[in-house]
């Protein structure tokens, strides 16, 4: 299918859904799969028309097609893309008075990223920030994998990830790093108040200098043969360990 250059396909219930919902003029047109049914795939249907979305019943060939290597559900969309934000947006985010941020440094693969956005999303954060270069942005495999999250969360594009981090901690944020030989576990740490808990890349974890622009570095024993855990696994821990502290009667 031939798509203009702000225009994507994207596949997925939860994902088509939220992306209706939430911006519905930025879709072109809803596909199903032919014969294809089940309660949830009709009220998509049902949404889309509340919306005026065009709908197109599309063979199994249309969605081998496009989605060979995802679980498309059998439904799928054309709409515009959601534009990833800059350092400005930044600004305005860190006048607010507390904020919880996930920050990516170069991680690369877009399921880590999708399940990242996902967790982060659950969790109620303000924004997720990645590098410019080296790193994984918007795409519609990270969509998918998030479950609506990317409609959910700006997704925030900074050009140099070090100077940001000292941006955001000169602003009151504390900079949490998760390292496994920090040394200190993750509960021991204050996450109290604004904080923006940032993940290594998948095969080499935070970089040096990215350790050294972080308030305080946090690990997550592993009692285990495993020497240390996806990425998106300690984004979930660290997130809801954030909510958990910030939720407690004391805080």
């Amino acid at each position: 299918m031939k798509l203009n250059a702000d225009q994507e396909l994207v596949c997925g219930i939860n994902t088509v859904k939220e992306i209706i919902s939430v911006r519905p003029k930025s879709v072109v047109a809803l596909f199903l799969q032919t014969k294809k049914t089940g309660g949830r795939l009709q009220q998509l249907s049902d949404l889309a028309k509340k919306n005026k979305i065009d709908l197109t019943d599309q063979d199994d060939s249309f969605f081998e097609e496009n989605f060979s290597e995802q679980n498309h559900q059998g439904v799928a969309i054309v709409c515009n893309k959601r534009l990833e934000e800059n350092e400005r947006y930044l600004e305005k985010l860190l006048d607010k008075e507390k904020i919880l941020i996930l920050v990516l440094d170069h991680l690369t693969d877009p399921h880590n990223v999708g399940a990242c956005l996902r967790s982060a999303a659950g969790a109620g954060a303000d924004a997720i920030i990645v590098p410019k270069n080296r790193a994984c942005h918007l795409t519609p495999t990270v969509r998918k994998i998030s479950s609506g999250g990317s409609e959910l969360l700006p997704f925030i594009v900074v050009t140099n990830l070090n100077r940001t981090l000292e941006k955001i901690s000169e602003a009151g944020v504390k900079v949490i790093g998760a390292a496994a030989d920090s040394g200190v576990n993750y509960t021991e740490i204050d996450m109290k108040g604004s904080a923006a808990l940032v993940i290594g890349s998948e095969d080499k974890g935070l970089k040096r200098l990215t350790k050294e622009k972080c308030n305080e570095l946090a690990s997550i024993e592993m009692p285990g043969g495993i020497e240390s855990l996806n990425a998106s696994v300690t984004a979930g821990i660290l997130l809801f360990d954030y909510l958990r502290q910030n939720n407690s009667p004391n805080s």
